[in-house]
């Protein structure tokens, strides 16, 4: 039997962190758009969503570095 690149876990922390950056790099444009229609409304919710986004993709990349330094990747 091979053996897996990596295990379920590592896999699952590594595309969900994959998908947070994709998303964070396309999230201002959505907040420019919001602004130039002038929906504060939508703007305000953009920019949380983005704000909460960070910091799951931050919470993914301390634990995706801790799965490095323990030798789980």
């Amino acid at each position: 039997m091979q053996k897996q690149c990596l295990d379920d876990n590592c896999y699952n922390i590594t595309k969900q962190l994959a998908k947070k950056l994709e998303f964070l790099s396309h999230v201002t444009r959505y907040i420019e758009d919001a602004h130039k229609c002038g929906d504060e409304q939508a703007e305000k919710t953009w920019q949380t969503i983005r704000a909460d986004e960070e910091k799951h993709a931050d919470m993914l990349r301390t634990l995706l570095i801790s799965e490095v330094k323990n030798n789980k990747l």
